[in-house]
């Protein structure tokens, strides 16, 4: 290969690598939140075995600075993606909130210094706005109507070594539900559930109401069976095909066959 060909070679690789760094969707006009409808989430670059991260949702209240369980409609609230990592120098994130059939949920404004709003093919999204020295993207978000019933929070995670490649990072996922106020009594359990996610072997969800998770194997041996309260997030390893199963405190059922594909 001549000279030309390698330098060639090297700029594309570089621009690549940094194509991402100020958000997915402005750069790429893409949607990697992990909500339904979006593209294949960051793990497809962004795996490094080094780099640990662990992504999570706070939805605060600006009057009284404390963490809700559910939204008034209408209202404002301080909306944070938190990145967490013990080896990571820069972080980046992208979420949305949407209800169940994929539009979106509120709206979104005053971005903090490291976030920007964007828009993709119609959904609303906010992201880094380069890799950020702040693990933490903050905005507002103005809650839906009334009678909208439950949000739904998506976000990818990174957590970067700052080299400007995707060799050192790390990735993960987070979702959360957001019931409206006053309708946290589910009459149909099957309508606020997330589907279980994984990522290298790892599965977690999180749950919508109180109740007890079973998670077993397709020869009926119980993996772990725990009590969960509303909006905690569970996490279990299954390498092989297996059947998770919850039932709410007033005896509604769902269950999902996981790692068929």
């Amino acid at each position: 290969m001549n000279r030309i060909s390698i330098i060639a070679l090297s700029v594309f690789a570089f621009v690549g690598l940094m194509a991402s760094s100020g958000g997915v969707a402005e750069q790429q006009n893409q949607d990697r939140t992990g909500a339904p409808g979006s593209n294949s989430p960051c793990s497809a670059c962004h795996n490094a075995d080094g780099t640990n991260a662990s992504s999570s949702w706070q939805i605060v209240d600006p009057t009284t600075n404390q963490s809700v369980t559910t939204y008034l409609a209408g209202q404002e609230y301080l909306v944070r993606m938190v990145v967490e990592s013990t080896n990571a120098s820069r972080y980046g994130a992208q979420g949305t909130v949407v209800f169940a059939d994929g539009s979106n949920a509120g709206t979104f404004s005053s971005p903090a210094g490291n976030v920007q709003l964007e828009d993709v093919n119609g959904r609303h999204i906010f992201e880094q706005n380069a890799l950020s020295n702040s693990n933490v993207f903050e905005v507002t978000w103005t809650a839906p109507a009334v009678g909208s019933g439950d949000a739904k929070f998506y976000m990818s995670g990174l957590a970067c070594d700052g080299d400007g490649g995707t060799v050192g990072d790390a990735y993960d996922g987070a979702n959360l539900i957001l019931p409206e106020e006053g309708t946290t009594t589910l009459d149909n359990l099957e309508a606020h559930l997330l589907t279980p996610i994984c990522h290298d072997g790892q599965w977690n969800w999180t749950a919508p109401v109180a109740g007890q998770l079973l998670v077993a194997d397709l020869a009926g041996r119980v993996m772990s069976n725990q009590s969960v309260v509303m909006h905690q997030r569970l996490e279990w390893e299954a390498p092989h095909v297996h059947v998770a199963l919850f039932v709410s405190e007033d005896g509604q059922r769902a269950s999902w066959t996981l790692g068929a594909n």
